[in-house]
C-alpha cells in the first residue's frame, strides 16, 4: 500500500509544468502518461484477480465480497494515510504576493440585504484586498447593494470597491462581468454566505509562491446554529458533515497526486491570467454538455474552472490550515429540508456531469491525477452506499464465513464515522443526531440515483431565481397589486375636476417613486404631468 502511494506521488510529479505556450508540444507526453496510468491499473487488476481466484475462487460469494470490499475500501485506507501525510504550503518570510497589492475579490450576490452578506463583506474587507467587485443583478438590487456596501466603503477606504450589475441573476454572468476589470495578478472568488478569518488571505496566497500552482482551495466548516429546534439541528448537522467529508477527500487526494474532485467556488484563489484567457471566458459563459445538447450551464462554475486548470497543466493546491478555514451556513435556511435537498440534487447532478467530462471528454486527469482516476472519478459512479453496503452484508452472509456478518456491519458504521468524527468531537451534544446522519447517508443514494436520471436538469435548485430575474427585469409579480391600485387611482382621476386633481396626482407620483426603476413608465400606466400649484413658477 505504502509503495503504491509513493509511486503514485512520484508519478504525479512527472506531470508537465504549466503549459502556457507549450500546451500543444506536451500533448504526446501527456498521452504517454495517460497510457502509463491505464497500464498500472490494468496490472493491479490482473494481480488482484490472480490472488482472489487462487484463494477465494472456491466460494463465489466470498470472491465477489472481496472484490466489492477492495473497490470500496482501498481508497479509504490509502486516503487515511494520505490525510495524515498532507502538508500545507508554508508562509514565506518575503512573500511575492500580498493581499493589499495583488488580490482582487469577486463577490456576486443576489441578497445584498441579508445578514450573511453583511458579515461576508465585512470579513472580506478586514483582510485588506486591493479591490472588491460586488456584482448583483438588475437596477433594484444594484440600488440595494450600493446602500448595503456604502458603510464598508467608508470604513475601509484603502480597499477599492466597485459595484455593478448584470441584467439577469446568473452567477456566471455576474462573475464574467467583473473578470475583465481585474488588474491584480490574483483573483479570489467569494460567495456571499462565506466568512473569513482575519489572516485568511495571507494564508491563501502561500501556495501561489510556487509558479506551477494556478489555483488554491481551502478547508470548509459549517456554522453550528444556536437555539435550533431538533428538526433544524439535524439538518444543520447534516450540512456540516457533508462539507466535512469533502474536506477529507480534497486533503487526502491533493496530498497524493495534487488532484481534487473540485475546488469549491465558495472561496478559491486563482491566477488572473487563467480566467482572463479568452478560451476560458468563452466556455465559462456558454458551457454546454452531453454532446452540446443541453445548457448553457449556470451551476457547475467551480467544476468548470477546476477542469480548465487541470487541462492547461496548472497544479492545484489545497491549503488546509486553521487560518484558511472558511465558515459558511448550510442546513438552516427556510424551508430548511427543501432548500438543502435542492442543493444536494444540484451538487450531485454536477458530479455526474463534471466527472464524466473529466474522464471521457477532457481526459487530462489520466495523466495529471492518476490516483484520482480511481479514488474520485470512477468511484463516484459506483458510490451508492444503500446498494453497496447492502450487497456487502448479503454476500458475506451467503458466504462460508457468514458468522462474521456482524463484523462487516460494524466496519461499515466505523468507516462512516471516521470522516465525520471531528464534528462530533467538537460538538458532543449533537451525538444524538448520528443515527440521522447514517439514515441520510443511505437516503443520499436515492438522491444520487434521481440526479443521474435527471442529469440534464441544470437549474440552480435550492434557490429561486425566477423572482430575482423578474425583479432584475423590472416585472416582479409582487408589483402587480401596486399597479392595479394606481390604475384604480387613475380611473378616479378621470372623474375628478381639474382643480381637485393635485392631491391625487401627488399621491400617484409618490407611489410610482416607490416602484423598482424598471417598472416606471411600463405597461398600462401612463404617468400624467404633476400640476403646478397656482402662483408657482
Amino acid at each position: 500500500m505504502v509503495l503504491l502511494l509513493l509511486f503514485l506521488r512520484t508519478l504525479s510529479h512527472l506531470a508537465p509544468p504549466p503549459l502556457h505556450s507549450s500546451y500543444e508540444t506536451s500533448s504526446i507526453k501527456r498521452k504517454l502518461q495517460a497510457l502509463l496510468t491505464i497500464a498500472i491499473y490494468g496490472a493491479v487488476l490482473f494481480g488482484v484477480e490472480l490472488v482472489f481466484s487462487a484463494y477465494l475462487g472456491h466460494d463465489k460469494y466470498l470472491y465477489l465480497f472481496a472484490y466489492l470490499a477492495a473497490w470500496r475500501y482501498t481508497r479509504f485506507f490509502i486516503g487515511l494515510v494520505a490525510w495524515f501525510a498532507y502538508r500545507p504550503a508554508k508562509l514565506s518570510d518575503k512573500p511575492r504576493y500580498t493581499p493589499n497589492k495583488d488580490v482582487t475579490v469577486i463577490l456576486p450576490t443576489i441578497d445584498p440585504t441579508g445578514v450573511d452578506f453583511q458579515e461576508c463583506i465585512l470579513t472580506c474587507a478586514q483582510n485588506s484586498p486591493a479591490a472588491i467587485f460586488v456584482i448583483t443583478a438588475g437596477d433594484e438590487l444594484l440600488r440595494q447593494t450600493k446602500a448595503a456596501v456604502q458603510p464598508y466603503m467608508d470604513r475601509f477606504p484603502s480597499v477599492k470597491f466597485t459595484i455593478s450589475r448584470t441584467n439577469v441573476a446568473s452567477k456566471r454572468e455576474q462573475v464574467a462581468l467583473a473578470i475583465p476589470m481585474v488588474k491584480t495578478p490574483i483573483t479570489v472568488m467569494l460567495d456571499d454566505h462565506v466568512f473569513w478569518k482575519p489572516n485568511f488571505l495571507a494564508g491563501l496566497l502561500a501556495p501561489l509562491e510556487d509558479p506551477s500552482v494556478g489555483m488554491v482551495g481551502t478547508n470548509k466548516a459549517v456554522r453550528r446554529g444556536e437555539n435550533l429546534s431538533p428538526w433544524r439541528r439535524i439538518w444543520n448537522m447534516i450540512g456540516a458533515v457533508y462539507l466535512l467529508r469533502h474536506n477529507f477527500e480534497i486533503r487526502s487526494t491533493n496530498a497524493l497526486d495534487g488532484g481534487v474532485f473540485v475546488v469549491s467556488g465558495r472561496t478559491c484563489a486563482i491566477r488572473t491570467a487563467i480566467i482572463q484567457d479568452p478560451v476560458y471566458m468563452a466556455g465559462y459563459t456558454n458551457e454546454l454538455f452531453f454532446f452540446k445538447r443541453f445548457g448553457p450551464l449556470n451551476a457547475d462554475d467551480d467544476n468548470y474552472t477546476t477542469r480548465f486548470c487541470v487541462t492547461r497543466g496548472w497544479r492545484i493546491k489545497v491549503q488546509y490550515t486553521p487560518e484558511t478555514e472558511i465558515t459558511t451556513t448550510v442546513g438552516v435556511a427556510d424551508p430548511v429540508a427543501t432548500k438543502f435537498l435542492g442543493q444536494c440534487r444540484r451538487w450531485v447532478r454536477t458530479t455526474w456531469r463534471s466527472n464524466s467530462c473529466s474522464l471521457f471528454t477532457d481526459g487530462s486527469v489520466w495523466s495529471q491525477q492518476p490516483w484520482c482516476v480511481y479514488a474520485v472519478y470512477f468511484t463516484s459512479f459506483t458510490n451508492f452506499a444503500l446498494f453497496t453496503d447492502s450487497a456487502l452484508v448479503y454476500l458475506i452472509h451467503q458466504s462460508s464465513v457468514s458468522q462474521w456478518w456482524w463484523l462487516v456491519v460494524l466496519w461499515i458504521i466505523f468507516t462512516k464515522a471516521v470522516k465525520v468524527s471531528a464534528y462530533f468531537w467538537q460538538h458532543p451534544q449533537d451525538l444524538w443526531t448520528f443515527p440521522c446522519y447514517l439514515l441520510f447517508a443511505y437516503f443520499h443514494s436515492l438522491i444520487k440515483l434521481w440526479a443521474l436520471l435527471t442529469f440534464w436538469d441544470c437549474t440552480w435548485s435550492g434557490r429561486d431565481f425566477t423572482k430575482i430575474d423578474a425583479l432584475a427585469r423590472g416585472d416582479d409579480d409582487s408589483t402587480a397589486p401596486k399597479i392595479q391600485s394606481m390604475n384604480n387611482l387613475l380611473d378616479k382621476l378621470g372623474n375628478t375636476q381639474a382643480g381637485q386633481a393635485s392631491p391625487a396626482l401627488r399621491e400617484l407620483h409618490t407611489r410610482l417613486a416607490r416602484l423598482p426603476a424598471g417598472l416606471k413608465g411600463r405597461g398600462p400606466i401612463s404617468m400624467p404631468p404633476l400640476p403646478v400649484p397656482r402662483g408657482g413658477a
